[in-house]
């Protein structure tokens, strides 16, 4: 028997409706004779309030994922970098391990839906998930959960947190992306299973139009990201170079003056003179590797001479030059960074953070 209702098919014994619970034409036409204590929707607004979480409850379970999230991948990267040694493990291999613990760790909650009780949040704000038949879903439908929550829905909700908060909910509920798209409900540990079935048979889900909408502007976002990354590595797969390395040094060491020049600028709101107007004016002063050092009053720029005690000769008396880019706030101009580059070092023998063109040297 149909209820006129919810449209849920019924045994023609049923004298209620198994799903909303409400009254059954009886055999003759005639309405059975005891109404329900409330209402239909009322009773059906009570039980989706007794099955699904509130907002702040799903939030609450969210954020203590997110720490889970942090802690476990960076015990596990230490753990393995603490630990290579004992194993004899040679250098090369810690940066592909470290990275896959990483991202094992950030897939520890999603692990726990699927295999366990529910994630770590979950379980302590006395939640789970599951699917529409009440089971908890399989390991792929909550890793796929998982990285949709985390990537798309938290990523584009806190890149334009109130219209696209908005918009989400507008098409998906309060379900939220990730929930919709892989069939899923975060329910109470409470409920029964009976009171799931029932309570997740009201709601619907997104049409196969809006799914294809949101299929195709994830494989777009992911695929723009591996572009991105993939050219981030093949610059950064160059063959070694000991003198790159000893100028990337030589750039961290040089950190220092520039922040002594920072602090003059900060403060009196002016370029120093030279060396001396911050303090090094003397022989040894200026940090290891450099042998004297020049800024022009005029637009700070400071170039750096490279000494002889480097190991590498042919860096001997060259130069590191440093230009600053000025930023206004609040009408108050400071030093945002420095742009680092030179005249007469190989742009191949330079690190990646020191190829600027070295314009308005000073001398």
């Amino acid at each position: 028997m149909q209820c006129p209702l919810c449209n849920w098919q019924n045994p023609a014994s049923y004298t209620h409706c198994f799903s909303c619970q409400a009254p059954l034409a009886v055999a003759g036409g005639q309405a059975a004779a005891s109404a329900p204590d409330k209402p239909p929707q009322t009773q059906t607004n009570l039980q989706l309030e007794d099955v699904f979480p509130g907002t702040m409850a799903r939030l609450g379970a969210t954020l203590i994922d997110g720490v889970t999230m942090v802690a476990i991948p960076m015990a596990l990267v230490l753990a393995w970098v603490f630990a290579r040694p004992a194993f004899d493990s040679a250098p090369a291999t810690t940066y592909p391990v470290a990275l896959a613990l990483g991202i094992l760790g950030l897939f520890i909650p999603a692990l726990m839906d699927a295999l366990g009780q529910g994630s770590a949040g979950k379980r302590l704000l006395g939640q789970r998930v599951v699917t529409r038949s009440g089971e908890r879903p399989g390991l792929v439908r909550s890793v796929l959960r998982h990285f949709l929550k985390y990537s798309l829905t938290l990523g584009l909700t806190l890149a334009v947190p109130f219209l696209l908060h908005r918009l989400l909910t507008a098409l998906f509920g309060e379900r939220g992306l990730h929930s919709s798209m892989t069939g899923t409900f975060v329910v109470s540990r409470r409920a029964s299973d009976t009171a799931i079935q029932k309570a997740v048979a009201l709601v619907r889900g997104p049409g196969w139009v809006l799914k294809g909408l949101v299929m195709l502007a994830g494989t777009a976002a992911f695929s723009f990201a591996t572009m991105v990354a993939v050219v981030l590595w093949n610059q950064g797969d160059e063959p070694a170079n000991p003198r790159r390395e000893t100028v990337r040094q030589l750039d961290g060491a040089a950190r220092t003056v520039l922040r002594l020049v920072e602090n003059h600028y900060q403060s009196t709101g002016a370029f120093p003179t030279s060396a001396a107007t911050v303090g090094l004016g003397r022989p040894g002063q200026l940090p290891a590797g450099f042998q004297a050092m020049a800024i022009d009053p005029a637009n700070g720029v400071v170039r750096l001479t490279i000494a002889d005690s480097t190991g590498d000769m042919a860096l001997a008396g060259k130069h590191l030059v440093y230009t600053p880019v000025l930023r206004t706030r609040k009408q108050q101009t400071d030093i945002h960074k420095w742009q680092c580059g030179s005249d007469d070092i190989a742009r191949s023998d330079r690190s990646f953070s020191c190829r600027h063109e070295a314009t308005g040297i000073a001398r």
